[in-house]
């Protein structure tokens, strides 16, 4: 009888596979990738919320009214500070201060937007609030990114001794924040802070930051000076001229051009009882007037009944329609108020 036939051996194991460096690249860069994938999570779509000063400040997107309980009661926060305004007829306001209001926490309310230049009435009411306000403190706006990144910038600047450069951070991409388009005036901002302390031959330091607050920052090209270069009282049957003269006030250049959009002066004649008579726009010339310069409009009004209307003028930069807008006064600005007879 054959002997039986005994099974193929086991094939030897295979080799194990060396971690070259293009191997170790690839898991690095998978790493990589789901630890931003998770912080991108939580940018967008999660609350944002992110530590600024440990212990003292901290930051996050707009809350829902259990978030927000849960954060202060996590944190101890004694200040919540809504850098989104006062805005009585929304959810979102009237839960904010429902809930700090059962929690016994401070809410301070400033106004700053994502796409303009702070208003200096605006931010030195910020420094006001770091300096005196009960800490742990939380800050946010709609998406924690923009004006949330200002104001931790802003609250780095005073109450570390971190530089500049090291306080900018607070308005990187990590947060949401991209400085390209109209949000690029946050960076700019902080820009015109870096120059007047370089034409100071200075660093910076707490104090030199509040002094520049107080009394040197200039939101760009948007200051002026309004004054009335013509009469106020004309004979009623036919249209009327009022003359205006700006002068440029601002560090920067005002730059005027036909078409539409651009700095341009907007005028409205208001009846006594709120009623608006007649609205209109004047500059649509091409011309730069620099700073210390001045230009004079001539805004035409139709004619009128017999009466005593409120002229109002003020310098606009942006679409010509009301909610694309920005009017100067929103930077501080004064804009020109006189009565205006029609007899």
């Amino acid at each position: 009888m054959d002997a039986p036939e005994l099974p193929p051996p086991p094939p030897p194991p295979a080799p194990a596979r060396r971690l070259t460096r293009r191997r170790l690249l690839k898991l690095a860069g998978g790493a990589a990738a789901l630890g931003l994938g998770a912080e991108v999570l939580r940018v967008v779509v999660r609350t944002n919320e992110h530590t600024v000063i440990p212990g003292r400040v901290y930051r996050t997107a707009q809350l829902k009214p259990e978030q927000l309980r849960e954060l202060i009661a996590e944190k101890g926060v004694r200040t919540v500070v809504n850098l989104r305004g006062v805005c009585t007829d929304t959810a979102w306001y009237l839960g904010e201060c429902r809930t700090t209001h059962a929690a016994n926490v401070n809410q301070e309310d400033i106004t700053f937007s994502a796409k303009r230049f702070p208003a200096p009435g605006e931010v030195r009411r910020l420094v006001e609030v770091l300096d005196h306000t009960a800490y742990p403190i939380v800050f946010h706006c709609q998406r924690g990114a923009d004006r949330t990144g200002l104001a931790s910038t802003v609250a780095v600047l005073l109450h570390t001794d971190a530089d500049l450069a090291t306080a900018r951070r607070q308005l990187w991409p990590r947060y949401g924040h991209v400085a390209v388009g109209r949000t690029a005036v946050l960076d700019a901002f902080f820009d015109y802070y870096e120059a007047w302390l370089a034409r100071r031959g200075e660093p910076h330091a707490p104090e030199r930051f509040r002094q520049w607050v107080n009394t040197d920052y200039c939101p760009g090209p948007y200051r002026a000076e309004l004054t009335l270069a013509s009469g106020t009282s004309f004979p009623t049957g036919r249209g009327v001229r009022v003359a205006v003269r700006a002068r440029n006030t601002s560090i920067e250049p005002w730059r005027f051009h036909t078409g539409r959009g651009g700095i341009r002066l907007c005028h409205t004649v208001t009846a006594a009882d709120g009623t608006r008579m007649y609205r209109s726009y004047s500059g649509h010339f091409a011309r730069v007037v620099a700073p210390g310069e001045a230009v004079e409009f001539a805004c035409g009004v139709p004619p009128l009944p017999p009466g005593t209307y409120q002229f109002h003028a003020d310098l606009i930069d942006g679409e010509p329609i009301e909610l694309l807008d920005t009017a100067f006064v929103q930077y501080g600005s004064e804009p020109l108020a006189v009565p205006l007879t029609i007899s």
